[in-house]
């Protein structure tokens, strides 16, 4: 049976544990990439990066969803207060927009990991309908996400991809440097359930 747990003080091991398993994912990113200048990050050590997110959240500056099946963590989804992953506010594309306050998001979903023996079961769209509920209940607002597009590249990115993100009420706004693409909720859709 699947269920949905926050990131705290008492998942941190459960979040660890789903990370160590695939090396802290993407080099080791430990899901800060966002929360850095490209700069930090490539003068950042993998071991930094899991201090840092361990220390975010002992600090109540975290958040996210862990997915479980039968209590083991098996996906995960970052998303926070937009002012949290400040890296996409210094991407030139991005201050091009010139976005108006009234569009000015309160929120953004970062990142999705899928344990590599789960994937192809559609847990991603599940953590995506779960994270929208959570930010929902937590107030709702405007919702960027960033999923990525490479050409000739198959494989889903960690970054959700646009088809999931239409399917779910988004609304395509433009390109974000070579591969990004960002995506708008803007808070007054009912949340969908996307495909099973």
């Amino acid at each position: 049976m699947f269920e949905t747990k926050s990131l705290s003080q008492a998942t941190w091991p459960d979040f660890e544990s789903l990370f160590e398993r695939h090396n802290g994912l993407h080099g080791g990113c430990w899901c800060v990439y966002h929360r850095m200048t490209m700069s930090e990050f490539i003068q950042s050590t993998k071991a930094g990066r899991k201090a840092m997110h361990r220390d975010l959240v002992f600090a109540g500056k975290a958040s996210g969803l862990l997915l479980y099946d039968g209590g083991n963590p098996i996906g995960w989804c970052q998303y926070g207060r937009a002012p949290e992953f400040y890296a996409f506010d210094r991407m030139r594309d991005y201050v091009k927009l010139q976005i108006p306050e009234a569009l000015r998001p309160s929120w953004r979903i970062t990142c999705f990991v899928v344990d590599k023996e789960r994937r192809r079961e559609g847990l991603s769209k599940l953590l995506l309908k779960e994270t929208l509920l959570a930010i929902r209940a937590a107030g709702g607002g405007i919702v960027e996400a960033f999923p990525l597009l490479v050409p000739g590249v198959e494989k889903p990115q960690y970054t959700g991809s646009i088809k999931m993100y239409e399917e779910h009420g988004f609304a395509y706004v433009a390109p974000i440097g070579k591969y990004n693409h960002l995506m708008r909720l803007d808070g007054k859709q009912e949340v969908g359930d996307g495909p099973s």
